[in-house]
């Protein structure tokens, strides 16, 4: 079985410092750097506009990730606090980042007058790369436990052996960063790369939320109907991906940027 490693904080000349917050900076940056080398090589832009366009999108999708936290996981804990609302830094939800990048982005690209799918594949192009350093930070961080189990994939949890999720998506992420690379490569329609990705994550994370804890009482994840809200979003989020093709197929190619 896998190790289980506490290291989900450190100290450094007395000051005390979370993986977890670190490796999710880092994912920010490197999410940042990569729209701008893109952009640059597209030349959809000056670099000013990708700047307050990932700004945007970055604050949103921490906001809604908390806010979707609380409202569809702990609604308990927002019935006796709802300032917990604005506590982002108590929990965040993964698909309430996705849904609060789209909330962001979507308004400011139809107040700026941008080119909507060209834009919004510049984002989904940098996510999977990102989203490594993200999970990376759960998976350290332990916060997202599984059922307990002897497979040679659990984590040895003090509690028991236990699926770490975190973990698990973190190894799959890859097929994402793989997604996205080969549709810019093969397409330059304007939005395919977007759709391919939404299409493509539900197939990662459904069956992963089926190995998702039961025994941890209020630590547990509700389930609805037998499903988790991750479970539920991964449907919406799978027939927003296939419109989204179905609507970028019909849009003209980006030209190629003329080498100087």
């Amino acid at each position: 079985m896998i190790p289980y490693l506490d290291f989900a904080t450190f100290t450094i000349a007395g000051a005390t410092f979370h993986t977890f917050g670190l490796l999710v900076a880092l994912g920010v940056l490197l999410g940042h750097w990569i729209m701008s080398v893109r952009n640059r090589s597209l030349g959809l832009g000056p670099s000013t506009e990708v700047d307050l366009f990932a700004l945007v999108g970055f604050a949103s999708a921490f906001f809604f990730a908390h806010f979707f936290d609380v409202i569809f996981y702990r609604p308990d804990l927002l019935r006796r606090d709802w300032t917990e609302l604005f506590k982002i830094h108590h929990g965040l939800s993964s698909f309430g980042g996705f849904a609060g990048t789209v909330i962001g982005c979507v308004g400011y690209l139809r107040v700026r007058k941008l080119n909507f799918w060209a834009y919004a594949d510049l984002c989904a192009y940098s996510f999977p790369f990102g989203w490594l350093f993200g999970r990376a930070g759960c998976s350290v961080a332990h916060d997202h436990k599984g059922h307990l189990t002897d497979s040679w994939l659990a984590v040895r949890f003090p509690d028991g052996p236990r699926y770490d999720l975190g973990l698990l998506e973190l190894a799959l992420t890859p097929i994402l960063c793989a997604v996205v690379v080969l549709v810019a490569r093969r397409d330059r329609r304007p939005g395919m790369i977007t759709g391919a990705l939404a299409v493509t994550y539900p197939f990662i994370r459904f069956p992963l939320d089926f190995l998702r804890a039961t025994d941890l009482g209020e630590e547990s994840d509700p389930r609805h109907f037998g499903l988790t809200p991750a479970q539920w979003a991964c449907f919406l989020l799978f027939v927003v991906g296939v419109w989204v093709i179905t609507r970028a197929r019909r849009n003209d190619p980006l030209p190629v940027k003329a080498k100087a």
